[in-house]
């Protein structure tokens, strides 16, 4: 199995307007701050590295202008950009170099096998010619980037394992406008699902090796979709993408109740719960209802993610997932724990960015513990600009496997 750093050297074919931009660019100490646009709220996170380790320095955090990512799709990047150069002021943040990622939505990743031994000029055509015929887009209106996962043999041929990322130019561009309306610069760009294990599982499980050296299922929910990848001792081998998130809920008691969108946010956070069916009477009446709403969404990505946990067992021969590690916005819905704990019949546990990336800036513990679940992101953003002499002594690494998988029901939408 071949070893490979999540961030390493990865760079998108990318048109002439582009030219100064350095997207997937490899680790090092380039841009310290990181920024998750995501589809409901703007995160900021800006690390410093120093003999007691990587440290957070500075944070930011505000919602997102209404309307301006829609089922995915940044649509405003003016409006996203005025946001992120009030966040800036606010929270009194200076650098200007900045890191950002694509949701797992707007990206297509595909593991592909091209004939083993082909001199380096081959490989790149060869691996577009494997992936071309599953890309929604033509090639000439996408950015891509590819990477070698190692050798693997299939049946008496030993051919080359290449991971193929790609996204529409539109996605990309659009958050480049965002971030330049802002005033920032040195733009960069990563992908979601690879970002948030930087900071889950490399940063936040490096005191836990007993647990990063078992079969981890990291469940991030955020506001429009929730991803599930399975990692078996370091190795990213599955990731799925479910059309299934916060806003999901959101919606459902915003119908039920015929109410505005941010009157059905504050229900959902003051009122809705996840239970199992035989704890519904335990709870009082308005939980109840509000229960009702959201009930089958949450069923419907339980069935989801067995239905993973099911293909994934057949594949590596009866392997289990003996821990499931939750994480993103939609993690503090009350009972959700509990809940996927019980339904999946694994011990659940949240996710901590922060875990092993201690707050030395001025600013509001408290108003910061709240956001943590919000931050894997834009954490695990800026912690790929640290130095990797610094990073080899506080994280822990994660490769991927030659064979491993991607996929989304949430795509169609987001591509662009």
């Amino acid at each position: 199995m071949a070893k490979f750093n999540l961030g390493d050297s990865m760079k998108l074919n990318m048109p002439d307007s582009f030219k100064n931009l350095n997207l997937f660019a490899s680790r090092g100490p380039v841009a310290r701050l990181g920024l998750d646009i995501g589809t409901r709220y703007i995160k900021m996170s800006m690390v410093q590295s120093s003999s007691q380790g990587i440290q957070l320095s500075k944070y930011g955090f505000s919602a997102t202008p209404v309307g301006a990512i829609t089922e995915g799709t940044m649509n405003n990047p003016e409006a996203i950009g005025e946001a992120i150069w009030q966040i800036l002021t606010h929270y009194n943040i200076k650098e200007k170099r900045v890191l950002c990622s694509l949701p797992g939505r707007a990206v297509i990743i595909r593991q592909v096998s091209i004939p083993g031994g082909l001199p380096e000029r081959e490989v790149k055509q060869a691996a577009i010619s494997e992936v071309e015929r599953f890309l929604p887009f033509p090639l000439d209106e996408m950015e891509y980037t590819y990477h070698k996962l190692g050798e693997i043999v299939q049946g008496e041929v030993r051919q080359q394992s290449i991971l193929f990322v790609a996204s529409h130019k539109d996605a990309v561009q659009r958050r480049v406008e965002a971030a330049r309306f802002a005033g920032l610069e040195s733009i960069e760009i990563d992908v979601d699902p690879f970002v948030i294990l930087r900071s889950v599982i490399e940063s936040g499980l490096f005191e836990d090796p007993d647990t990063f050296s078992q079969t981890i299922l990291l469940l991030d929910m955020g506001a429009s979709a929730t991803n599930v990848s399975i990692i078996h001792a370091g190795a990213l081998r599955f990731t799925r993408i479910f059309a299934i998130g916060g806003d999901t809920l959101t919606h459902a008691i915003e119908s039920g109740y015929d109410a505005t969108y941010l009157e059905a946010e504050k229900l959902k956070m003051e009122k809705g719960v996840a239970v199992l069916d035989e704890e519904v009477m335990e709870i009082d009446d308005e939980m109840r209802e509000i229960h009702g709403m959201i009930s089958s969404h949450l069923d419907t990505l339980a069935l989801e993610i067995r239905r993973s946990l099911a293909y994934y067992t057949s594949k590596y021969r009866g392997e289990s997932v003996t821990r499931i590690v939750l994480t993103g916005g939609g993690s503090l819905l009350r009972g959700v724990g509990r809940f996927f704990e019980d339904d999946l019949g694994i011990p659940v546990t949240f996710s901590n960015p922060l875990q092993n990336v201690p707050y030395i800036g001025d600013g509001d513990i408290d108003h910061l513990a709240r956001l943590v679940p919000f931050l894997g992101i834009s954490v695990g953003l800026a912690l790929r600009q640290a130095p990797q002499r610094v990073l080899a002594r506080h994280t822990l690494d994660v490769s991927v496997e030659p064979n491993y998988e991607f996929g989304s029901t949430a795509q169609a939408g987001g591509a662009a």
